[in-house]
């Protein structure tokens, strides 16, 4: 049966075999020709619909596409929808019925945006979006109509960014995100999670660079508060450089600690010629202070003195390595039979290892990378993806001798280097000098995979003569770094990825003299040699012969006796070669045996749980915690331990390891004997570590409503009842 198409808004698609009507004469000739006719045109569809309703035939309206936009937002005007269709086109005979608000959007504007679910990286997203696009007026409706619909269905601080549909709101929205802005726009706590727009981000600095010059360098410190991107930290400790450098004397008002996170080494030394740091100052005992006091105190110094060539200076670090490497030579075999250094010893690191069911770890082990280096290479890694946050930046001890032989295969497997041939790798281990990139973008097996870069090592070698050294290390590591993106960007997203950035061992920060000949029966490569020395050994498990001391293999868990020096030069070449060599390694100055250890998380967000440790009881008696928990994520959270401090006597660890379901609370009550006094309790503080399903643990400050009764009331003031 033949039909009659009524297009009375002159918008609808022609169906195939139907011939289109658009003047009264075409209609008089074929209106009775029992043919397939699409009539167009509001007068010439009335006066068809009466021809055809008066003689009994079969018509029906045409879709119009302009009445089924203004359905899906009924704010477009009749001008605005015209618009849209003509800028649609044929498009819209393509898109599925009924039409959405989605889909109209997508096919003017094709991207992932519209199909993603509202997130603090999609509202950024949004924002980008509008301020690059700048859309034009007669799509603000239908910007407008989604942005509510994000707006309502958004659970997380930035959820206001989804009303900014015009360009000058996202650019105002932007700002206040990024610390520029009036902060009554937008005051959010997490960090903008996406690459800035270049012009963006010469406004941000061209604000910056005001109020630095302003606050004679100190607003730095202002600005490294702020959660934004660390390109954007990187660029206000430019500008604060760039005005240090001219202005020396201001200096004293900026710390150079809070700068060396984002300059480059050559930067820092530039400061460093106007300003000494402190002087190392006496090496602590404990492990961590000691990982402290070289973070702190020896490394700026160390750096310092080397770049400044200051003979003062030299004094003290070779005193202060001296020292160094006279504890480190007591505490190491006691750390192989489980003393406290243990936990710190880099191959026992690789132990301690947790992953969970769909988490990849890779261990990237760059050979020879001492901490100066590694802090350019995280900011390489920084500046070139945003994806990864760090998780933790550590230092860790390596074990001896500081030499690729020994210390890479004692890393990898986890032991000593006595126990190297007995046992497997903790991991994959994956080719040198090629990116595992697409190795690790199919892998089945979750797990510990370990790549070996031969860099910066192979460079420090080989260009060990150059005037460009510290150029060529830094174009290294800058290669590795994109390397590293290539990775995040590559393995699925629905893996959880942690990254850790270490190396097998340091190198010195100096220059040596190839001065000392190899001991008989022994090789030797740079500041170590190794074999068997004929010395008989005390209880200690070394002999110091200055400046040489020999390690005995059974107490430094070696396979053979090995002698390093003590003092800035090395060993001769095994042919007796002489001569000198700049940042070698091998030896124990602090810097060859302290390294860096960072860890990295892709796309990670620290879970947002509350913590309060409540009870009441009677001091110095038995009584009850408990420990509520309010887990607002998305994931399943593991409780691990709570630690409780009081004003007096030890910290107070609880062993926890309970489950809190996603968007759930939960409370758990733990005996605690002798309960504090009130006196204590003033100066009560508790922090409750949490770990995720990949493993990822995070410290979370605890609220303490803990009562006591005691029968005795303690005062401050003792003479206060006196009164």
């Amino acid at each position: 049966m033949i039909e009659i198409l009524l297009d009375r808004e002159g918008d609808a698609a022609l169906p195939d075999g139907y011939q289109l009507v658009i003047s009264e004469v075409d209609f008089l000739l074929q209106a009775d020709q029992n043919l397939p006719l699409m009539i167009r045109g509001e007068k010439l569809c009335t006066w068809a619909e009466a021809f055809y309703k008066a003689r009994g035939m079969i018509y029906r309206e045409a879709k119009s596409f302009k009445n089924e936009i203004r359905v899906v937002c009924p704010d477009l005007t009749d001008e605005h929808i015209q618009l849209l269709a003509e800028e649609l086109g044929k498009k819209l005979t393509e898109l599925n019925k009924p039409l959405t608000t989605q889909a109209l959007l997508q096919a003017l504007f094709p991207t992932a945006l519209w199909k993603t679910p509202p997130s603090l990286r999609h509202a950024a997203t949004w924002l980008l979006w509008v301020f690059n696009e700048n859309p034009a007026e007669h799509v603000q409706p239908l910007l407008h109509q989604i942005g509510e619909q994000w707006w309502f269905e958004a659970n997380h601080e930035a959820r206001d960014a989804y009303r900014a549909s015009v360009r000058q709101q996202a650019e105002q929205f932007l700002e206040a995100w990024l610390g520029i802005g009036d902060q009554l726009v937008a005051s959010i706590s997490e960090e903008f999670p996406l690459e800035i727009p270049q012009d963006l981000q010469e406004k941000v600095r061209q604000n910056w660079a005001k109020q630095i010059i302003e606050s004679h360098g100190a607003f730095f410190s202002q600005i490294e508060k702020l959660s934004i991107p660390f390109t954007l930290k990187q660029s206000a400790a430019k500008e604060t450089w760039r005005y240090l450098t001219n202005n020396p004397d201001d200096l004293k008002l900026v710390p150079l600690d809070q700068l060396s996170t984002y300059l480059s080494q050559s930067e820092l030394n530039q400061l460093r010629q106007y300003f000494a740091p402190p002087e190392p100052g006496d090496l602590p005992d404990e492990p961590a202070k000691v990982l402290a006091w070289f973070r702190n105190r020896y490394l700026p110094y160390r750096e310092w003195q080397h770049y400044a060539n200051s003979p003062q200076g030299k004094e003290k670090i070779l005193q202060s390595a001296h020292e160094f490497a006279t504890w480190y030579l007591d505490q190491y075999p006691r750390a192989l039979a489980g003393a406290p250094l243990h936990k710190w010893l880099s191959f026992h690191k690789v132990n301690e290892i947790e992953y969970g069911e769909n988490c990849l770890v890779l261990l990237v082990v760059l050979d020879g990378l001492n901490v100066t280096d590694a802090k350019f290479l995280l900011q390489s890694i920084r500046t070139h993806t945003q994806r990864l946050s760090v998780i933790a930046d550590h230092l860790a001890f390596t074990p001896l001798p500081t030499i690729t032989q020994f210390a890479k295969e004692a890393l990898f497997r986890g032991v000593p280097p006595v126990k190297v041939p007995d046992v497997e790798p903790i991991g994959e281990i994956l080719p040198e000098d090629k990116s595992p990139a697409s190795r690790l973008a199919n892998v089945h097996h979750k797990g510990i995979y370990l790549w070996r870069v031969l860099e910066p090592d192979r460079t420090y070698h080989q260009k060990n003569k150059s005037e460009n050294l510290h150029q060529d290390i830094e174009g290294r590591l800058e290669a590795e770094a994109r390397k590293i993106k290539e990775i995040v960007e590559t393995i699925p997203d629905q893996v959880i990825l942690q990254l850790i950035v270490t190396t097998d061992h340091g190198r010195m920060l100096g220059q040596v003299t190839r001065s000392i000949s190899v001991p008989e029966g022994m090789q030797g490569h740079g500041r170590a040699a190794w074999g068997n020395s004929t010395k008989v050994y005390p209880e200690t498990g070394y002999v110091i012969e200055d400046p040489l001391v020999y390690l005995f293999a059974e107490s430094f868990g070696l396979p053979e006796d090995v002698v390093i020096p003590l003092d800035e030069s090395a060993f001769r070449g095994n042919d007796n070669r002489v001569g000198s060599e700049i940042y070698p390694h091998g030896g124990m100055f602090p810097e060859e045996i302290i390294v860096p250890w960072i860890v990295l998380a892709r796309d990670y967000v620290k879970p947002e749980v509350e913590v309060v440790i409540s009870g009441k009881g009677r001091a110095r008696h038995a009584g009850t915690l408990q420990i509520h928990v309010l887990n607002q994520s998305d994931i399943d959270l593991i409780l691990k331990d709570a630690i409780i401090s009081f004003r007096q006597g030890p910290e107070r660890k609880l062993e926890l390891e309970a489950t809190v379901d996603a968007c759930s609370e939960k409370t758990f009550c733990r005996e605690f004997e002798p309960w504090p006094s009130p006196s204590d309790l003033k100066y009560s503080s508790a922090v409750v570590r949490v770990g995720q399903p990949n493993q990822l643990i995070f410290d979370y400050p605890a609220q303490i409503e803990i009562k006591s009764e005691d029968m005795y009331i303690e005062s401050d003031n003792i003479l206060e009842d006196l009164a």
